[in-house]
C-alpha cells in the first residue's frame, strides 16, 4: 500500500481542511450574496481532460488472474504494463467503452446542497463544485497467466497520465497460511456527505455504562458544534464525524491492516441512478481521496440503493420503472464480476469468488416473487418457515408460536418485477430477448438453483464458505420485520431466511449483510445441533448510525421491538456509552456506543484445518476540548468470535 496516502488520510480533519479538500463550503451569508447557480448550468462543467476520471481499480481476483478497470474522460485507449515473477513485462491495450448512462441529468446539474444541523446553523456547498466533466469511457483489462499468491506491479498509462500500483494474486486452496478479508456496507456516498453529521442513536433501555455521565444535552457545546435530531421521542446529538470523513477514516484503518479483499454488501452510493453519488464513491476508493481499490480488490453486492435513482425519479412508478433500470445498469457498467455463466442476462447481480480456501458467494437480495408491499397488503405467494417447509398461502402474519416469524417472499415493496422488466425491455430494445437483468431469489428461480449448485461444489472442494447479500435476513433494525407483519417494513430482509436451511446444510460459516445500518450479530442454528452460522449486519461504513427498531408499548413507552429472536450482540444494545468530564470541565465520550467501522475476518491455517476470527472493529473519534477531531483510533468491540474448521472445510466444535 502507498503509506504516504495512508498518513494523509489519518491527518486531522477540520472545517478548514474541508474547505481545502473537495467541494468548497460557503456560509449562509455567503450563499445569499454569492449566488453561483447560473442560467446555463452545463457551462459550469469542466471540459474532458486527459488521464483518469476514475483511477484503476481491481476486480474479479483469482489465483492466476486479475481484472483492472478504470474510467477516462477522452476516447483514447490506455495501456497496462504488468511485471512480476513468472512473466515478462506484459503490455495490454484497452478498448474504451462510452458509458452514456453516466451523463448528468438536468436535475443533477441544477442541484443545490444546503445543510441545517438542527440549530439553524446552515452550510452550503458551492453549487456545481462537485461535478466533473460530462464524459465517461470505461476501460477493463484482465491479466491472465499469473502465479498464485504472488505480488505484481502494474502501470496504467492513460493519455498523459500514469498510475502505478501493485496487487497480489490469491493463493490456491492448498498453499496458504493466512488471509484477511474486510467487510462493511452502506457507504451511501454523495457530495452532501461533506456536510452531514448523522444523528447518533442511543439505546432507550441500556444507554450508559455504570458510572457514566449522560450525553451532552440541548444547548451544550457539543450540541452547538454538531447539532441535534429527535427520533423516537429522544433528543440525539449528531455524530462528530461527517460522512465523508467517516468513510475516509474507515478506509485508512482498513488499508493499514492490508486486507486481501474488501466486501461491500450493498448501498454503495446514495442512489445508483444519481451520478454525483458515484463520483463521490470513486473519489473515496479510486480518486481524489485514496487509491485504495488500485491495490485491494472490491467485491460488491447489489443493495436496494442500487435500484434507486435519488432525485432522478427514485424507484420510478408502475407506469415507468426506467429510473430503477438505469440505476441497476449503472452498477453493472462499473463492476466486472464472473456472474452466472448460464444466465448472462443477470450480469453482475450475483457471482462467486474463490480466494484460496475461501469461497464467497455474493447474492442479489433486491427482488423476490411474488411481489409484496405494505402499500397494498396483498400477498398471494407461498410462505416458508425457517425449516423450509411450506406453511400455507400468504397471510397477514404475526410472530410464529415458537418465536420465529413467517418467511415472506419479497424484500422490495417499492416496485413490482413485472413493471421493472417492462421498463428494461423498452430501454434496451435490441438486447432484452433473454429477459431483464433483475433476478429473483426464491426457491425454483435461477439464482436459487445457482446458489445451491455453488454451495454443493464448494463443499465437495472442501472450501470454507462465506455468503454476502445486502438485506439482512436477521435484524433488530428498522428493516427487521416482514411486510406482512403488524409492525411491517417495505424493505425487509426477512424473505432471505429462505436460504437459511441451505446455508446450514452446506456449512456456511458466516453471512454478511447490511441495510439496517447497524452493527449486529445473529446466530442461526435451525436444527439446534450447536453448529450454525453467524449472520452480520455491517452497515456501518459511512452513512446512518441506527440502532434497534423502537416501538411504543401498551403504556406508551418507547421500547425495542425485539423481533429478531436470533440476535446475540449489537453495538447499541451491548456496548453502552461511557461519558466523563475531564479536569477542564469538558465532557468527553471515553468509550462504547455505536460508531462507524467494519468486520475484520482473519483466516489462519492450523494443524487440524483452519481458524477464522471475526472482529467487529469500530473507528473511535478522539476530540480536543473544542470538540474538534484530533484523530481516530481503531478499537474492537467485545464480541470477537472464532470458528474452527477441519481440513475439509467443515465447521467443527472445539
Amino acid at each position: 500500500m502507498q503509506k504516504n496516502l495512508f498518513l494523509r488520510r489519518l491527518a486531522i480533519y477540520s472545517f478548514a481542511s474541508l474547505i481545502a479538500v473537495g467541494s468548497p463550503l460557503v456560509t449562509e451569508g455567503q450563499a445569499a450574496t454569492k449566488k453561483e447557480v447560473q442560467e446555463n448550468p452545463e457551462s459550469s462543467l469542466r471540459e474532458p481532460e486527459t488521464g483518469f476520471r476514475v483511477l484503476p481499480y481491481l476486480q474479479s481476483p483469482t489465483s492466476t488472474s486479475m481484472t483492472i478497470s478504470w474510467v477516462s474522460e477522452l476516447n483514447v485507449p490506455g495501456t497496462v504494463i504488468v511485471t512480476g515473477p513468472g512473466i515478462k513485462a506484459k503490455k495490454v491495450t484497452s478498448t474504451p467503452h462510452y458509458m452514456d448512462l453516466m451523463e448528468y441529468t438536468d436535475k443533477e446539474l441544477k442541484q443545490e446542497l444546503t445543510y441545517n444541523n438542527g440549530n439553524s446553523v446552515v452550510e452550503t456547498l458551492l453549487q456545481g463544485s462537485w461535478l466533473e466533466s460530462d464524459s465517461n469511457y470505461k476501460h477493463s483489462v484482465t491479466i491472465e497467466g499469473l502465479q498464485p499468491n504472488t505480488k505484481y506491479h502494474y502501470i496504467v498509462k492513460q493519455g498523459k497520465k500514469t498510475h502505478t500500483a501493485q496487487f497480489e494474486t490469491s493463493p490456491d486452496s492448498e498453499n496458504w497460511e493466512k488471509l484477511r478479508l474486510i467487510a462493511f456496507s452502506d457507504t451511501e456516498t454523495e457530495p452532501y456527505g461533506a456536510l452531514e453529521h448523522r444523528e447518533w442513536e442511543l439505546h432507550p433501555v441500556n444507554p450508559y455504562a455504570p458510572g457514566s455521565e449522560e450525553r451532552p444535552g440541548k444547548g451544550s457545546a457539543f450540541d452547538t458544534k454538531y447539532g441535534n435530531q429527535s427520533r423516537n421521542g429522544m433528543f440525539l446529538v449528531r455524530y462528530p464525524l461527517d460522512q465523508k470523513t467517516a468513510l475516509n477514516e474507515n478506509l485508512a484503518h482498513i488499508e493499514a491492516v492490508d486486507p486481501d479483499a474488501l466486501l461491500i454488501a450493498g448501498d454503495l452510493s446514495q442512489g445508483s441512478g444519481f451520478q454525483p453519488g458515484w463520483d463521490e464513491f470513486w473519489r473515496h476508493f479510486a480518486g481524489e481521496y485514496t487509491d485504495f481499490a488500485s491495490e485491494t480488490p472490491l467485491l460488491p453486492a447489489i443493495g436496494n440503493w442500487e435500484t434507486f435513482a435519488a432525485i432522478n425519479g427514485g424507484y420510478g412508478s408502475d407506469e415507468d420503472r426506467t429510473p430503477a433500470v438505469i440505476s441497476r445498469n449503472k452498477y453493472h457498467e462499473y463492476f466486472d464480476t464472473p456472474g452466472d455463466a448460464e444466465n448472462p442476462q443477470f450480469k453482475d447481480s450475483y457471482y462467486r469468488t474463490d480466494i484460496g480456501p475461501i469461497t464467497l458467494l455474493t447474492l442479489d437480495s433486491t427482488n423476490g416473487i411474488p411481489d409484496e408491499s405494505t402499500k397494498t397488503k396483498t400477498f398471494t405467494g407461498t410462505v416458508y418457515r425457517d425449516n423450509d417447509s411450506v406453511l400455507n398461502e400468504s397471510v397477514w402474519a404475526e410472530q410464529g408460536e415458537d418465536g420465529d416469524p413467517y418467511i415472506t417472499t419479497d424484500t422490495q415493496g417499492e416496485f413490482r418485477a413485472e413493471s421493472y422488466n417492462s421498463a428494461y425491455t423498452k430501454l434496451f430494445k435490441g438486447i432484452a430477448s433473454e429477459g431483464s437483468d433483475l433476478p429473483n431469489f426464491n426457491p425454483g428461480t435461477e439464482q436459487y438453483k445457482w446458489v445451491e449448485a455453488q454451495l454443493k461444489d464448494a463443499r465437495e472442494k472442501e472450501q470454507i464458505i462465506l455468503v454476502q447479500f445486502h438485506h439482512a435476513a436477521y435484524s433488530s433494525g428498522v428493516h427487521g420485520a416482514p411486510p406482512n407483519h403488524e409492525e411491517a417494513d417495505n424493505q425487509s430482509g426477512v424473505a432471505m431466511r429462505v436460504y437459511s436451511p441451505m446455508f446450514e446444510k452446506y456449512g456456511v460459516a458466516a453471512v454478511i449483510s447490511g441495510h439496517d445500518e447497524m452493527f449486529e450479530r445473529s446466530w442461526v442454528d435451525l436444527d439446534e445441533d450447536g453448529i450454525g452460522f453467524h449472520s452480520y449486519d455491517v452497515g456501518v461504513a459511512a452513512d446512518g448510525l441506527r440502532g434497534e427498531k423502537i416501538i411504543k408499548d401498551e403504556n406508551g413507552n418507547y421500547v425495542p421491538q425485539d423481533y429478531n429472536t436470533h440476535t446475540r450482540w449489537s453495538a447499541t444494545q451491548d456496548e453502552a456509552e461511557f461519558w466523563a468530564t475531564n479536569e477542564n470541565g469538558v465532557k468527553h465520550l471515553i468509550d462504547g456506543g455505536l460508531h462507524y467501522g467494519h468486520l475484520q475476518m482473519d483466516f489462519e491455517k492450523t494443524s487440524y484445518g483452519a481458524e477464522l476470527t471475526l472482529s467487529p472493529v469500530y473507528i473511535f473519534p478522539i476530540l480536543d476540548d473544542n470538540y474538534d477531531l484530533v484523530r481516530t483510533e481503531r478499537r474492537v468491540y467485545d464480541d470477537v468470535q472464532k470458528i474452527y474448521f477441519d481440513k475439509m472445510g467443515n465447521i467443527i466444535q472445539k
